[in-house]
């Protein structure tokens, strides 16, 4: 599909710091950067990027690898979409011809379902701006709404004709699939539910037909879902708002309206603005606050939270002054903390939101409004809970006090908890002592559970919704997996509410091993020996022997070709699948002995994920990553002595065989054959263990 020479190309121009930098905020330590690891819930940075080595890697669950690796794994695409990302990136024309229908049956289905959105969300924009319905209906509504026109081709905003079949029928015109366009279900784990309809003689409808679009975007820019606004019609057979069902590309608690325009000005200014809808993203972003993201139309979740802890801690959330935007603020501030966030709130006054008081102010007097009127949570919750009466009411001042004190008990830090100890005791008027004493109780009562219990609780509600929103369509109801709550609700733990890739899962003793699986003693040599070529394969040495005449000599060997040579000369095969693999792949790749083979670069950015992860693990280590120097190895010592090693242990075991043989002898077991055998092993051990300056064994 796309020649080597362009993929070479592609590899030696991509830069590692540049990629992760698009979705990890990274902070120089030394020579390299770190920053929280994309692919786990990380509270403490343990994600390293090395520029001088062009990789990156997590020190706590191992992910890493090179810039097209890290593409791979982060946005789950095939290793020629990341090619082409990066060529896009770095402005590398990657040519690629166009696919036969035979070509495109055999695309992957992530691949053919993000292939429809993006053919959708071209649809859906050019509609609006270049038909008559799109541009009377669709683009009115906009500009009344103040947007201008590059927010709303920035934002990629659309109209779906009033039509109920025009869009199903471009899309299958164009050789999308049927399968693909409907929603997903059991026996079609495929669809994107851009339309419905089980008549497979019919063509489907539209879901969106009539609306204005809104594209949900992952943090790449792909369009993963949709969000439809209804203009003309509104009454019970029609919903005001329409989404996307759930699907393998598309989970609403995983995903942040606006976050791919906004993550670089999060990450630029320390900080991101956290609202309600998607209108309010629109404005607040026009308005020059780009950092703006909002929750896509769910109460904001633990994974939407870590996604944006990826660029920053420094949250404000934005809610409307009456009494719901309240009441969501109050709940919001939580699980914000319990997630190490820094959070401030933001009221806007009675009546209005951030579109509507955008749309009123220039961005000056907005940006006054918001450095006069930001409020850390402690401040927050006593200046809308203590109103009125309250301060003279003691049940109700004790209520408030625990309701803040709870909140203090979930920060880790002690110094930021410290502070906040002493702004509650100066608001609420009470002693210091007794506020520690009752995050001391708080913290005894595992209030973190609770709020963990009631964020799974909430998603619960939220899946229960989306079925219940199918049915009203007059849909097949989607299935949506929901995370049950564990049995012990007493002792609800973080991880039983993080997300399934995040935690280990067990797999029963008869399951297949995996390639990787170390089972016999030489294993760990057998790891030596390639971590050896893969950190050294295509540098030399000089090999110190002594030849007939007991006369020392020095020979020149490549690392790769000294290591098969010996290997191969004593019929060595290694035990370890990927091990195997990764050493014929060293033969093949250093066959001319002419050509400089960076063993490095070819294992780390190989396309096989096992072969580049696996790699990426043995030629880095945290040492290299502190920036600690550490003696340069020598390898005329290291590289005969791994393989010495490999040879010693694999004699070590035949000796412990033959023991064992001679210890319990079967009816037909040779003994004088054996002693033999073993004899010979000792002689040849011993052989070993002198150069390896071990101790020698004798009989």
């Amino acid at each position: 599909m796309i020649d080597q020479q362009t993929i070479d190309r592609v590899q030696d121009t991509a830069q590692i710091l540049d990629v992760v930098g698009e979705f990890v905020s990274l902070r120089r330590r030394g020579q390299n950067y770190v920053g929280l690891c994309p692919f786990h819930s990380d509270k403490n940075p343990s994600f390293y990027v090395s520029p001088a080595k062009n990789v990156c890697k997590c020190f706590s669950c191992g992910e890493g690898g090179g810039p097209v690796q890290f593409l791979m794994k982060h946005e789950q695409i095939s290793f020629f979409e990341a090619i082409k990302w990066l060529g896009n990136k770095y402005g590398i024309e990657v040519e690629d011809r166009k696919m036969t229908d035979e070509e495109r049956a055999r695309q992957t289905a992530r691949e053919s379902m993000l292939m429809a959105n993006e053919f959708a969300q071209k649809t859906f924009e050019d509609d609006l701006f270049g038909t008559n319905e799109g541009k009377s209906i669709g683009l009115t509504y906009f500009r009344e709404r103040g947007l201008q026109d590059e927010t709303i081709r920035r934002f990629h905003l659309g109209y779906a004709l009033d039509s109920k079949y025009d869009f199903a029928t471009r899309a299958l015109a164009k050789g999308y699939k049927r399968e693909i366009l409907l929603d997903p279900s059991e026996n079609n784990r495929d669809g994107v539910g851009l339309c419905y309809g089980e008549d497979p003689k019919r063509t489907p409808t539209c879901r969106f037909h009539g609306r204005v679009i809104f594209p949900y975007h992952s943090l790449s820019g792909k369009p993963v879902a949709f969000g439809g606004r209804i203009l003309q019609r509104v009454d019970h057979a029609f919903k005001k708002y329409v989404n996307s069902p759930e699907s393998a590309l598309y989970h609403k608690s995983d995903l942040l309206y606006g976050i791919f325009q906004a993550k670089s000005e999060i990450a630029k200014r320390d900080k991101c603005y956290i609202v309600e809808g998607n209108v309010d993203v629109l404005t607040m972003s026009q308005a020059g606050f780009i950092n703006t993201v909002a929750s896509a139309g769910t109460a904001l979740t633990t994974n939407q939270i870590r996604i944006i802890k990826r660029f920053t801690k420094n949250v404000t959330l934005m809610y409307d002054g009456d009494a719901p935007g309240v009441s969501a603020a109050l709940k919001t501030i939580d699980l914000l903390l319990l997630e190490g966030m820094n959070v401030q709130l933001i009221l806007f006054p009675d009546g209005d939101d951030p579109d509507s008081f955008c749309r009123k102010h220039s961005t000056e007097e907005i940006k006054r409004y918001f450095d006069e009127n930001e409020k850390d949570f402690v401040a927050f919750k006593a200046s809308v809970m203590l109103q009125g009466n309250v301060r003279r009411d003691p049940i109700k001042k004790a209520q408030i006090t625990q309701n803040i004190v709870q909140s203090i008990a979930l920060i880790e830090n002690p110094i930021y908890s410290s502070a906040f100890i002493r702004e509650a005791s100066q608001l609420l008027d009470l002693d210091e002592m007794a506020i520690i004493k009752a995050i001391k109780t708080a913290k005894d009562q595992n209030y973190a559970a609770e709020v963990r219990k009631f964020e799974i609780e909430q998603r619960r509600k939220m899946a229960q919704q989306e079925r219940e929103d199918r049915e009203a369509e007059g849909l097949k109801a989607n299935e949506i997996e929901t995370e049950q709550l564990p049995v012990n609700d007493d002792n609800v733990s973080e991880e039983a509410s993080a997300p399934a890739e995040d935690q280990p899962t067990q797999q029963s003793s008869s399951a297949t091993p995996s390639p990787l699986t170390e089972t016999r003693p030489t294993d760990r040599f057998e790891r030596n020996i390639i971590r050896n070529i893969v950190r050294h394969g295509g540098k030399s040495f000089d090999y110190k022997c002594y030849d007939e005449n007991d006369q020392l000599v020095c020979e020149r060997w490549r690392v790769i070709d000294y290591i098969g040579c010996v290997l191969q000369q004593d019929e060595i095969e290694f035990n370890v699948p990927l091990y195997a693999k990764m050493l014929q792949l060293a033969y093949d790749a250093s066959e001319d002995p002419n050509d400089e083979w960076d063993s490095v670069k070819f294992f780390t950015t190989h396309y096989d994920p096992e072969v580049s992860k696996l790699a990426l693990s043995l030629e880095s280590d945290r040492y290299d990553a502190l920036g600690i120097a550490k003696n340069v190895e020598d390898l005329d010592i290291l590289i005969p002595r791994c393989v010495l090693e490999l040879q010693e242990c694999i004699v070590r075991t035949e000796i412990n065989d033959c023991n064992k043989a001679l210890k319990y002898p079967s009816p037909d077991t040779d003994v004088v054959k054996i002693m033999q055998r073993l004899q010979e092993l000792y002689n040849i051990k011993k052989v070993f263990d002198k150069e390896l300056g071990e101790r020698i064994v004798t009989l």
